[in-house]
């Protein structure tokens, strides 16, 4: 893409987890990559880690695109990299509260801005649009054709729409990336208000040494929650992140103090455990460490959204009769599975 006269060059290769992160797990520019999917671990440069093309980038009705959101993270990253710093070389815990929200802002806009959100996102919005359709029926696709502005459809253009359309493994639907990006800043400040109600405690290592996922914001699942139900920020018994080689922060349910987590190989092994479970397609660490020794790795996570129902089982040709009810139920929906579970998902 060219570059008008005057105008700054847009950015093109984004991290999905920031520099700020994989510089403190390499060695000088190098990091060492363990792919999930059985491969060699590799030696790479920082600059080839996590990188996706145009990842939060916006675009505008021409196509168009500007790094505003990718500036706005690399200046959080920025100053959560002057606050870091502190808390690891200069061994400042805990912080003060102008830092500590910066680290809470950086800390949310990690969980936010992963691509296991965009994906889980997609998964809804394409399993949403082919219940309507399955449901629908034949009157909700001429719905459709005619909202487009296409004028009346006749019912062999319907009939054929219709085949196609419940033809559900043939296509899958994404969600533009602008509604990715806004539901990504609204992800964010709720984000924010979850893990600056929490009590926050330092992990801090003399010898051992931990690994980074490329999804670093890991949950620890309540046991006290039932089997088929999830595991967020709001709910999750602990909230652990990796801010160094040898420093991880894990943030305790609301009403405590924050303070120092004790430290040994045993909850160095059960953190590395848990970071790597919470990994979709990649980990790292540092070229110098062997942090996965004894540790289970999980396989390649392709799937983020569970649905108990396909489409395909309310296949409505003519639409919903009256007697169609959706019945409510205060338990789990029938057939529900609980999410993958590992090492990183019991408690």
């Amino acid at each position: 893409m060219s570059t008008e006269p005057g105008k700054q060059k847009l950015k093109r290769h984004h991290h999905t987890v920031p520099r700020l992160l994989l510089r403190r797990f390499a060695d000088g520019k190098r990091i060492m990559r363990v792919s999930l999917d059985g491969s060699e671990p590799k030696s790479i440069g920082i600059g080839d880690a996590t990188v996706r093309s145009h990842f939060y980038s916006m675009q505008d009705e021409t196509g168009q695109r500007d790094d505003s959101i990718e500036n706005l993270l690399a200046d959080l990253e920025n100053q959560a990299a002057r606050v870091i710093t502190k808390v690891v070389a200069e061994r400042v815990w805990p912080l003060p509260v102008v830092d500590w929200a910066v680290l809470g802002e950086w800390v949310a806009a990690q969980y936010a801005r992963i691509p296991a959100v965009r994906q889980a996102n997609n998964e809804i919005a394409d399993q949403l649009l082919k219940m309507e359709i399955a449901i629908g029926g034949r009157p909700e696709v001429r719905r459709r054709i005619e909202a487009k502005g296409e004028g009346p459809v006749s019912d062999e253009e319907v009939d054929a729409a219709w085949v196609e359309l419940t033809d559900f493994s043939s296509y899958y639907v994404e969600l533009p990336v602008n509604d990715h990006l806004l539901t990504m800043g609204k992800a964010m400040v709720t984000a924010y208000e979850s893990v600056m109600a929490r009590s926050w405690k330092l992990c801090r290592f003399e010898r051992k040494t931990l690994l980074l996922p490329d999804h670093p914001v890991t949950l620890l699942r309540d046991a006290d929650e039932p089997e088929w139900r999830g595991v967020g920020l709001a709910n999750a018994a602990a909230i652990m992140v990796p801010i160094d080689r040898q420093a991880a922060i894990i943030m305790t349910a609301p009403g405590g103090r924050d303070g120092m987590f004790p430290a040994n190989a045993a909850v160095a092994n059960e953190l590395n455990s848990r970071f790597a479970w919470n990994s979709r397609i990649e980990l790292f660490h540092h070229p110098d460490d062997n942090p996965l020794a004894g540790i289970e790795l999980p396989p390649v996570r392709s799937v983020e959204a569970q649905f108990s129902q396909t489409a395909e089982r309310f296949l409505m040709p003519d639409g919903p009769s009256e007697a169609f009810k959706f019945i409510p139920t205060d338990g789990p929906p029938p057939n529900a599975t609980a999410p993958r579970r590992g090492r990183g998902s019991r408690r």
